[in-house]
C-alpha cells in the first residue's frame, strides 16, 4: 500500500457525542424540537444519516427542506468549531502514533471528512493529528461520501492507484466509497458510528479495533509512543 485515507471523525477524532450534539443544536435552530417522546426515533434517524454530507444529512432530516437544511448545517459545523476551539476535541488513542508510523513507511496519509474545509481544519488542528492532506466535499466538487471520489483524489494526489490505497472509516459511507474506488483494502473500525456486521456488509475487508491498529495490520512496527508532530518538523497538515 502507498496511501492510507482515513475518516476523521469517529475515526482518527473521537466523537464522543460531538456530532449528534451538533446535529441536535442543527435541528433546534431551525424550528425542530429534539426533546420529548420522539427523542429516540429521532436519534435513530440521525446517526443513519450522518455518514452523508452535512447539508444532504440535514435535508434527509428536514424532509428536502433545503433552505432550512443550510441553515442547520452552517449552525452543526460551527457547533464542532466552537468545540474545537474550547479544547473538546481530541484524537481517537493511538491515532497520532499510527499515521507516524505509517508516514514514516512512506505511506501518504489523507484524512476525509463529510465537513467544509475550515472545520476539518479546526478538527485535526485541536486534535493534534498530521497528515499529508485533508479533503473534503469542497474539495471534489461537492461530491462527499459515499461517491468514490475523495478516494480517488487521495490516490490521484500521491500518483498511486486505487488498488494501492487502504481505506480506514468507521461509517458504512467510507467503506462504500473505498470499494466503489476500487481501493485495494477497505478496513473498517469497532466502535464508532457502525456497527462491525454493518460495516462487513458495506464491503469492509476487516474490522480492526481501532486505527490504531492499523499499521500492525499493515505488517509496520508500532512506535513506542503517540507523536503529533509532523516528519521533518514542526506543522499542521501538509497542503
Amino acid at each position: 500500500m502507498r496511501v492510507a485515507v482515513v475518516d476523521l471523525v469517529g475515526t482518527a477524532v473521537a466523537d464522543d457525542g460531538l456530532a449528534l450534539d451538533g446535529v441536535r443544536r442543527g435541528l433546534v435552530s431551525v424550528g425542530v424540537p429534539v426533546a420529548g417522546p420522539r427523542t429516540p426515533a429521532l436519534e435513530r434517524q440521525a446517526r443513519a444519516a450522518m455518514d452523508r454530507p452535512v447539508a444532504r444529512m440535514f435535508a434527509d432530516l428536514l424532509d428536502g427542506d433545503q433552505r432550512r437544511a443550510r441553515m442547520a448545517a452552517d449552525v452543526y459545523e460551527a457547533w464542532l468549531c466552537d468545540e474545537a476551539g474550547a479544547g473538546r476535541v481530541r484524537a481517537v488513542a493511538g491515532a497520532s502514533a499510527a499515521i507516524a508510523a505509517l508516514r514514516a513507511a512512506d505511506l501518504v496519509v489523507v484524512l476525509m471528512a463529510n465537513l467544509s474545509a475550515r472545520t476539518c481544519e479546526r478538527l485535526v488542528g485541536a486534535s493534534g493529528l498530521v497528515a499529508d492532506l485533508l479533503l473534503g466535499p469542497g474539495d471534489v466538487g461537492g461530491r462527499g461520501l459515499p461517491d468514490p471520489d475523495l478516494v480517488l483524489a487521495a490516490a490521484a494526489a500521491a500518483d498511486a492507484d486505487p488498488a494501492e490505497v487502504v481505506v480506514v472509516a468507521d461509517t458504512t459511507a467510507g467503506i462504500r466509497a473505498a470499494t466503489h474506488a476500487g481501493a485495494g483494502l477497505a478496513l473498517g473500525v469497532a466502535g464508532g458510528a457502525h456497527p462491525t456486521g454493518t460495516l462487513r456488509a458495506a464491503g469492509a475487508h476487516d474490522v480492526l479495533g481501532s486505527v490504531a491498529d492499523l499499521p500492525a495490520r499493515l505488517g509496520l512496527p508500532q512506535p513506542a509512543q503517540d507523536s503529533s508532530a509532523p516528519l521533518g518538523g514542526s506543522g499542521a497538515v501538509i497542503p
